[in-house]
């Protein structure tokens, strides 16, 4: 089998893109429709479609899930396919009544713009990039080769999805365990792996222009329903968007870093051990909190629009579609969405004090509503028997502080703690102002506008700093331990950088498409103006950097240039050895059933290649079988030794009788590389079982048959 990698890759993209359409547009468009949310049933096509894509993305994960969960994959399907035949249905019978045809705004064509720009993005970023036998993928394979594989599971095994790096059967399941993972947004992504057949790799990365377009659906939303925006609407919302491509003034300390470090490092955002990740990275690499963002900020639209003098009907509705929306949130990412609660608990007791009831009353529906929909997913993170085997400190109180700067102090010779926690807020503030970079100079120039104005916050502008206040406060003083990084940290600020994202459009509309911003606003003061277009240009050539660097690593490595270990794919030919594994595991697919569970060298640097395109149940994904998703780490150390002297004991495995090992562990395929030292062994099973795929870098054989 001849493939060019790279045109397959780019190819299944677009066609998984065309086909999430089908899951991310007909439900927003009917729960738009019954509800008549904000005006729905009136608006104009623009808006028509920013509504269906940000309902959608609010509300399909969590109906994608229940469905699957409770129905199974084909009826949960035709579901959708038939929820997609009425609202185009509705589509044609409203063009046919009203035949005004299409006449699209210069705004509409430049958002269509944007959107294809982008979509150009995911392809060349995340696309493998094929020279003849050599296969170069981009830096955030490290974070992919983990939600590949979570997306295929959920195609192959339904909801809740088995952790797919762990295939031992844990009494009293009878099976894998059930993954204790925030795991929506690989159910949305298996809808049209299964519905057509695609990769689940391309599934993924289209998903990844989705969640883009959910987010950017909000800003205008937000800034005319939030904000209260009408004039000039079109320009500030492109304002908003154009903006996402916009990161804080990282370009500098990462260049310090890298000055010091003498290497280059493959992410601008390393700089900061608990980093502000920009817009575009964070889409890049963590889809699924983005799209959490944005079921939580399209939930905040609702809660925002729950007014005290509401009919029933009205504050029934608008509960229903928050707690559809927050439902979403919390199986797309629990760190997002905590931090979103904790805003959520201090704006509900400001409404306590005010004593607007029947708010209130509507918010504890809209909160019922939420965990009766997270019931199951929630009882699947606490069921016995799916425990990682420790006890582990998810959120804990711990302040955010820049390491490196006290590292240097401690070298120093100045290491008193009172010294350093006298610095440990300047130091934050210093930190977040790198970070944060134009979002962090339009915060203040916001702020000066409102008291220049001599009027008090509305409702809505209350929110938005109790917002930032909560969500700001939770992100530096508590932080997880669930893995290696404090992901809590890294990805809850992403409710900061919002509404940093919209007052900063509110500021950079004013200062640069109007003419009268200056005095009567407060932001007429000659420094204002070059001190947003220098950040502003920094913080855009962050973000293309970082996109350059993400892509160019692989190359660049294979070339010497850069440092070939950052990789960690093997060795100095580590780019044809993942041609080699990805040709491979092709092949194995098709020989293989959906259930077969195979199994790899889980200790060498090809396992995380080796996620990225196996799409079968492995029995130990990695040496600790990646139990943290689900399973006992204390069984997968008992079967470790067994596994290790498979791949690198050929002299003790021929006392073995291999196939009995296989059978008892219901395993029906082993795969090895030239790495591993069974491999030159030519007495050992790589060559004497029987073949099932092979090529010069891998070869998958039989075992237990």
């Amino acid at each position: 089998m001849t493939n060019n990698f790279t045109i397959a890759d780019i190819t299944q993209t677009i066609a998984a893109t065309l086909s999430l359409a089908l899951f991310l547009l007909p439900v927003g468009y009917l729960l738009g429709m019954a509800g008549n949310l904000f005006g729905f049933r009136r608006s104009g096509g623009a808006e028509k479609f920013l509504l269906s894509v940000a309902v959608s993305a609010a509300a399909t994960p969590i109906l994608a899930v229940l469905l699957v969960r409770y129905l199974g994959f084909t009826p949960a399907l035709g579901i959708f396919l038939l929820a997609a035949l009425v609202a185009l249905a509705h589509l044609v019978r409203g063009c046919i009544a009203q035949p005004a045809g299409f006449k699209a705004q210069s705004s509409t064509w430049v958002g269509i713009g944007l959107a294809v720009a982008w979509l150009l993005v995911v392809l060349v970023s995340l696309a493998d990039w094929q020279v003849g036998h050599k296969l170069y993928v981009s830096y955030v394979m490290y974070d992919h080769s983990v939600r590949i594989p979570l997306v295929a599971a959920v195609a192959r095994t339904g909801v809740p999805p088995l952790n797919p790096f762990y295939g031992l059967s844990l009494p009293p399941l009878g099976q894998p365990p059930m993954l204790r993972y925030y795991y929506y947004w690989y159910v949305v992504c298996a809808l049209p792996m299964k519905l057509f057949g695609l990769n689940p790799k391309a599934c993924l990365d289209a998903s990844i222009f989705w969640s883009a377009l959910g987010l950017a659906s909000t800003i205008p939303l937000f800034l005319k329903h939030f904000f209260q925006h009408k004039a000039d609407l079109r320009r500030r919302s492109l304002v908003g968007i154009l903006l996402l491509a916009v990161t804080g003034l990282d370009l500098i300390p990462y260049a310090v870093l890298t000055r010091l470090a003498h290497r280059i490092f493959a992410d601008m955002e390393w700089w900061d051990t608990n980093q502000v990740t920009s817009w575009v990275g964070s889409l890049l690499w963590v889809p699924h909190h983005v799209a959490a963002l944005t079921a939580c900020m399209v939930g905040l639209l609702f809660f925002a629009a729950i007014k005290e003098q509401q009919t029933l009907a009205e504050r029934a509705w608008l509960a229903s579609f928050c707690g559809l929306a927050f439902s979403s949130a919390t199986g797309l990412s629990i760190y997002v969405t905590l931090v979103f609660a904790i805003f959520v608990f201090a704006w509900s007791l400001w409404v306590l004090m005010q004593k607007e009831l029947a708010t209130l009353g509507t918010y504890l529906a809209a909160g019922v509503i939420t965990v009766l929909l997270s019931l199951p997913f929630l009882a699947d993170l606490l069921a016995k028997g799916t425990g990682a085997g420790g006890e582990q400190r998810v959120v804990f109180f711990a302040f955010r502080r820049f390491t490196p700067f006290f590292d240097i102090l401690a070298a120093n010779g100045i290491t008193s703690p009172l010294i350093h926690r006298l610095l440990d807020l300047p130091m934050l503030a210093v930190v977040y102002f790198f970070e944060f970079g134009v979002f962090f100079v339009t915060a203040i120039l916001y702020r000066r506008m409102q008291l220049h104005g001599g009027k008090g916050l509305t409702r809505q502008q209350q929110m938005g700093w109790t917002m930032f206040a909560t969500a700001l406060a939770a992100t530096s003083f508590l932080q997880s331990a669930a893995t290696d990084s404090n992901d809590f940290g890294f990805r809850g600020i992403l409710v900061v950088q919002f509404i940093l994202l919209l007052w900063a459009s509110e500021v950079v509309y004013e200062v640069f498409c109007t003419v009268d911003h200056a005095d009567h606003k407060g932001i007429g003061a000659a420094w204002i103006k070059p001190c947003l277009v220098l950040t502003l240009v920094l913080g855009a050539a962050a973000s293309v950097y970082q996109v350059g660097i993400l892509r160019l690593y692989a190359p660049l490595a294979d070339r010497g240039v850069l440092e070939r270990t950052e990789m960690r794919l093997g060795g100095a030919d580590f780019a044809e050895q993942t041609y080699w594994l990805r040709d491979g595991y092709e092949h194995l697919q098709v020989r293989l059933p959906a259930r077969a569970v195979v199994q790899y060298n889980p200790d060498n640097n090809e396992v995380l290649a080796t996620h990225l395109y196996s799409h079968q149940q492995a029995l130990a994904g990695d040496i600790g079988c990646d139990a943290d998703f689900g399973g006992d780490r204390l069984a997968c150390a008992q079967l470790m030794p067994y596994i290790q002297t498979i791949y690198n004991d050929p002299i003790g495995l021929r006392q073995w009788n291999l196939d009995a090992f296989c059978r008892s562990a219901k395993l029906d395929a082993l795969i090895a590389t030239p790495a591993d030292p069974v491999w030159r062994d030519p007495e050992s099973w790589v060559w004497r079982q029987p073949l099932l795929a092979g090529n010069p870098g891998m070869r998958a054989v039989s075992c237990g048959k």
